[in-house]
């Protein structure tokens, strides 16, 4: 979603991911380019290039490399919560003056201006709705990061 929403608010989405599979759906999704955390030229490249970041990882990873993206004044903002408290070097934020936000949610007003927009942009989220004795499999799947984007469960199969 939020690809989908920066690209209807006209602002130019990369996006960055560790897998190459998504390549396409970044396309799919109305980002501009798509950077793959792996390539390190290409990472190296982009160095100090962007204004804002959206991160959405739940997975422990290094925010110290991800803020070296940034350009001056640059924001990293934290969406994402692993499960292990992350390691945050200084350098990478005091060298341009980086800096690192999170949010959860809005309000109840936030959040309807955000269901307003998607409505009027015609924007939903990705999902893939799957009957609920399935709902293990769906786990599994989970755990290999084999889901694009979203499970629902449909509620018209509980018995």
């Amino acid at each position: 979603m939020a690809v989908k929403l920066g690209a209807a608010l006209g602002a130019e989405v990369t996006l960055v991911s560790s897998s190459e599979r998504k390549r396409e759906d970044a396309k799919r999704l109305g980002a501009h380019e798509f950077l793959l955390a792996t390539d390190e030229k290409a990472f190296g490249a982009s160095m100090g290039r962007f204004d804002f970041i959206i991160d959405t990882v739940s997975a422990p990873h290094d925010l110290g490399r991800e803020a070296m993206l940034l350009r001056r004044d640059g924001t990293l903002v934290l969406l994402g919560a692993p499960d292990k408290p992350a390691e945050l070097p200084a350098f990478p934020l005091l060298m341009r003056r980086r800096s690192i936000a999170g949010s959860l949610i809005g309000g109840i007003a936030e959040t309807q201006e955000m269901l307003d927009f998607c409505a009027d942009h015609h924007l939903a989220a990705d999902v893939e709705t799957i009957a609920i004795d399935r709902v293990n499999e769906a786990y599994e799947r989970m755990l290999r990061s084999d889901v694009r984007y979203r499970f629902v469960i449909d509620l018209a199969t509980l018995k």
